[in-house]
């Protein structure tokens, strides 16, 4: 009997997502008894609102694409999805329509919030008697998915990271007299972004200090080292994680009085570079300027690691074959096995393992006085960004996948 799956895209998008949605839908074309590859756009929130089209439909040359196109393509979103235990109608709507389009799995490409909502759709459907299958696809920049040795959207993200710095470390070491130059990086509770900068030291254009949100941040001791590196070399290259705390556990970006938060209660952070940037030109006097990487860091597929974006690719045929063995409320998963040779190995965890919780960046990958990387990091992270993808180029520039996006009559 033939059947139809969906897949929702959720979150900050990353330069490998599709690649994920690639793999389920060529994985789903050898299998004859799945007739319909769902996309809801802008996940459930697309479900709810009947924005559904059948990627099936869509022209084989531009799915393709898919694999090297950045950003989210079925449209991201950050949609919270309240306990059934207090009200079950959207819960019953979904239901609903994964009846009338006979769908028996469902797809969410997420990070730790993405996987809270499949966690959820999977108790009700079980609750329920509901014949679906739920299965998490890890994503997310960040890097703070546990029970995975690392997210698919990472390695590609501090390759650019990497790569950004090392230009920087260029454009300012040419001048005599320089500036202190702080680069901002993403990462609310967790550095592994910002960690990532420190591969740019491998061809010797690092940054001179490193600040994760895992060691609280010492404003004097901050300013002492900035003057001692800037009095030695005469320009300083800072690279800082946007989340960075005090002792006391206040956001350093607060200090300006910020406040705004986004549909999970989280503190919306940016800025914080510029925060520090004018505490070293009033304390120390110095030149200074302060860089947003922003933006670029999670979207830029022509520094993407083709590791990354077949890791990702591999995480959606994974997913189907999981789906069709009838496993459900799961989220894929890999675990390195050798690090030379570099290998990993695919299988799945709880979703209730995953859910909500945040992977810290091990102390030992941090510098005693937490200013720094070890290079037990860049043994971690090194294999992670190997690899260049082929682009189809058109007028010099990279090609991206466009679809129709005609959606199914419901």
């Amino acid at each position: 009997m033939q059947f139809s799956i969906i897949v929702g895209q959720s979150g900050g998008p990353t330069s490998v997502i599709n690649a994920s949605l690639l793999g389920i839908i060529d994985q789903a074309k050898k299998n004859n008894t799945i007739n319909h590859v769902y996309g809801a756009l802008n996940g459930i929130d697309g479900i709810l609102n009947h924005q559904i089209i059948d990627l099936l439909n869509e022209d084989e040359t531009e799915l393709a694409l898919l694999k090297t196109t950045p950003s989210a393509i079925l449209g991201s979103v950050r949609f919270k999805l309240n306990d059934f235990k207090e009200d079950d109608t959207i819960y019953q709507e979904i239901i609903k329509i994964f009846t009338k389009l006979n769908i028996k799995a469902f797809f969410y490409i997420g990070g730790n919030d993405s996987m809270d909502t499949c966690r959820k759709l999977d108790d009700y459907f079980k609750a329920m008697h509901f014949d679906c299958q739920v299965i998490g696809i890890p994503k997310t920049i960040d890097n703070d998915l546990v029970a995975i040795d690392h997210a698919p959207g990472y390695g590609s993200c501090i390759k650019y990271i990497a790569t950004t710095m090392a230009e920087i470390y260029q454009d300012i070491a040419c001048y005599k007299k320089g500036r202190v130059t702080i680069v901002e990086i993403m990462g609310r509770d967790a550095g592994w972004l910002t960690a990532g900068s420190k591969l740019a030291s491998l061809i010797n254009n690092g940054p001179d200090l490193i600040y994760l949100p895992e060691r609280a941040f010492d404003i004097n001791l901050f300013l002492t080292k900035v003057k001692a590196i800037y009095q030695e070399k005469g320009h300083v290259l800072v690279a800082l994680s946007e989340g960075i705390v005090d002792e006391k556990g206040k956001y350093i970006l607060s200090y300006r009085n910020f406040n705004n938060q986004d549909d999970f209660g989280h503190l919306q952070l940016g800025g914080v570079g510029e925060v520090l940037a004018e505490i070293v030109n009033k304390k120390l006097n110095l030149p200074i300027r302060s860089i947003e990487l922003n933006i670029p860091q999670r979207c830029s597929a022509h520094l993407a690691s083709k590791t990354d974006i077949d890791e990702a690719y591999q995480c959606g045929k994974k997913a189907l074959d999981m789906a069709l063995a009838k496993k459900s409320g799961v989220m894929v998963t890999f675990e390195r096995v050798s690090n030379n040779p570099y290998q990993i190995t695919f299988s799945t965890v709880y979703l209730k393992d995953v859910a909500n919780k945040v992977k810290k960046v091990p102390s030992s990958y941090i510098s005693e006085d937490g200013s720094n990387i070890t290079s037990a990091f860049i043994n971690y992270a090194l294999p992670l960004i190997q690899g260049e993808p082929e682009f189809v180029y058109v007028n010099g520039l990279p090609r991206f996948a466009k679809i129709k996006k005609t959606l199914v009559d419901l």
